[in-house]
Formats: C-alpha cells, structure tokens, sequence
C-alpha cells in the first residue's frame, strides 16, 4: 500500500461519518505525516506502519467525534437546566420583591405595616441558614488550619524516621506532594464559596436597604400629607 492508496481507503471509511469539508481537513492532515517523514528519509510503508490502518484511524477518529458531540449535548442540557434555574430564581425575586416593595402613590398605613412584618420575618429565616453557614466555614477553616500545624508538628518526626528506613523516603515525598496539592486546592475552594456567601449577604442586605427605603419614603410622605392636612384645616378654621 503506498500513499495513495492509504488515503483513499482513509476516504471512504470517514464517509457518512464526516462532511466533504471535515474529510478533506482530516486528509489533509495525514497528507502532511506522509511529507513530513518523505523529508526524513522514510518511505510510504514505513510511515504507514507507524499510522496504523486507516480503518482504526476513521474507527478513532468516529468515536472521538461522538465523545464531543455526546459532551456538547450533556453541556447543552446542563446550561438549559441552569438557565431554567436562574429564570425560575429572578421571577420567584421579582415576585418576592414586587410583594415587599411599597407602592408610595397607593400608600396605607396597614400595609406597610404588614410589609414591615414580611420583612421582619423574612429576616430570621435567614438569620438561621446565616448562621450555619458561618459555623459550617468556621469549622472548616479551624480544621484546614489544623492540619496545616499537624503536617508541620510531625514533620521533624517523620524526617527523623525516614533518615533510617530510606525505603519509605519516595512514599513519604508522593504524600507531601498531593497534601500540599489537596490543601491548595482546598483553600481554593475554600475561598471561593467565602466570597459566593459575602456577596449573597451584600446583595441581601442592599436588597433589605431598598424595602426600608421605600417604608421610610412612605412614612415621610405620610407625615407630609398630615402637615398638609393640618395646616388646610387651620386655615379654614381662620376663615
């Protein structure tokens, strides 16, 4: 089998599996192995000994292609699933918001007292989850720490048993190097989930900011109106 021959085969295995354009890109490639080894010395059956059959290269080539496509449809699904997530997040937000948010035109005195209690209780249902979390990356902190100082600590008594049983010497270096990895790692994570929880609590506590603000504008134009009314009614009773 030379050169060409190897390509065509390679053509018609690829078939039905890729477009002209894919076939021509995929051959083309291999056309570039066949010049490259032309260039250091090699002949057609020796570079195509080192490529293998062209049936297992298209039989590769098909099941990588499938890989990706069944990775692209498992990404697809999973961005539809938290694209349906966050839709359902930011109506359920609107409508949450919507309800505790003060009309200041339609303004009463019993609504916003009823807002003032929603937001209230609204306040200690997140006070609890709050405060397991904090617990939860306090413990968590103490126990990254902790190991931190252990690994330390033993390190001395370690180095002084591995100095007279040298056969443990490359266990003992593959376990620091994946402990320093796994507390990298963990750190990384670590940190990460620190700042998803500070901006969750900024953006409830700018959201909390908000309602009083609109309570606290509805009180002002509350007052306002009874300063308004007052003084109208003095002026009739002067008349």
């Amino acid at each position: 089998m030379n050169r060409v021959e190897f390509l065509d085969i390679l053509r018609d295995y690829l078939k039905g599996s890729f477009s002209e354009e894919e076939i021509g890109d995929i051959l083309r490639d291999y056309e570039e192995y066949f010049l490259d080894g032309t260039i250091e010395g090699k002949n057609d059956i020796e570079i195509i000994k080192s490529l293998g059959s062209p049936k297992t290269i298209a039989s590769e080539l098909i099941a990588e292609t499938k890989n990706k496509e069944e990775n692209n449809n498992m990404r697809l699904k999973i961005n539809i699933i938290k694209s349906n997530f966050k839709r359902q997040y930011i109506n359920l937000k609107d409508r949450v918001s919507e309800k505790l948010t003060l009309d200041i035109e339609n303004n009463n005195q019993n609504k916003r007292k009823i807002i003032q209690l929603g937001l209230s209780i609204l306040s200690l249902m997140v006070l609890i989850p709050r405060f397991l979390i904090v617990l939860f990356l306090s413990v968590v902190g103490i126990i990254l720490v902790s190991l931190i100082g252990l690994y330390i600590a033993t390190m001395p008594i370690i180095m002084n048993f591995i100095s007279q049983t040298h056969e443990v010497m490359g266990l003992y270096v593959f376990m620091s190097i994946a402990f320093v990895g796994g507390q990298i790692l963990a750190w990384q994570i670590y940190i990460f989930i620190i700042s998803i929880y500070k901006t969750s609590v900024n953006r409830y506590k700018n959201w909390m900011k908000t309602r009083k603000l609109y309570i606290n504008a509805s009180k002002k134009k509350e007052a306002n109106n009874k300063e308004e009314n007052s003084f109208k009614e003095g002026e009739r009773d002067d008349e």
